[in-house]
């Protein structure tokens, strides 16, 4: 069996990942860039120093619906230390989905380490079972989801999951008045 590809997160498909949904969806970040075409003028007012939009959106709303049926919805980060611009940037922007309901976490590393026991790859996991690895360039632009079937490998990936989650810490905690 061939497994599903995403190429675009314009792809009606890519955003029924996050509507059929019924227990729960876990996110793993691993990058310090993204160049998401979506959040491009956002970054860009940031680093002139303008303050981030943090005005809900249909993104929220549907986090708040989520949460709203009893869905657990998290997201733990990986971020090394110093932090970049593009790091602070998304912690401004997580606010909102924050305050939406989604548990947001961070694994703040120094900048040459890695922790143990965590991937170096960015995935969603749905349900716990429904793997999904997502593909970036080397700038930080989506290139692929793929859809991982193999039980063996979505168990390895809850697994993951877990270690990541034991060495996580509330965004809430993280985030200082110097970030801001």
């Amino acid at each position: 069996m061939t497994a599903a590809v995403i190429h675009k997160v314009t792809d009606p498909r890519f955003g029924e990942l996050f509507a059929d949904i019924r227990r729960s969806w876990f996110r793993l970040e691993t990058l310090q860039q993204y160049d998401a075409i979506s959040e491009r003028d956002a970054y860009a007012a940031f680093l002139r120093g303008e303050l981030v939009d943090s005005t809900p959106g249909q993104w929220q709303q549907m986090i708040r619906e989520h949460v709203a049926a009893g869905r657990r919805l998290t997201r733990v980060h990986v971020i090394k230390e110093p932090l970049s611009d593009y790091i602070r940037f998304e912690l401004k922007i997580y606010a909102p989905n924050v305050r939406a309901g989604e548990d947001v976490q961070l694994i703040p590393v120094s900048h040459d380490r890695w922790p143990d026991g965590v991937p170096r790859h960015d995935y969603w996991l749905f349900d716990d079972e429904r793997l999904w690895l997502m593909d970036y360039d080397a700038g930080g632009a989506f290139q692929a989801a793929r859809r991982i079937d193999d039980p063996a490998v979505i168990e390895q990936h809850r697994h993951w999951r877990e270690t990541a989650l034991a060495d996580a810490i509330p965004l809430a905690d993280y985030v200082t008045p110097q970030l801001d």
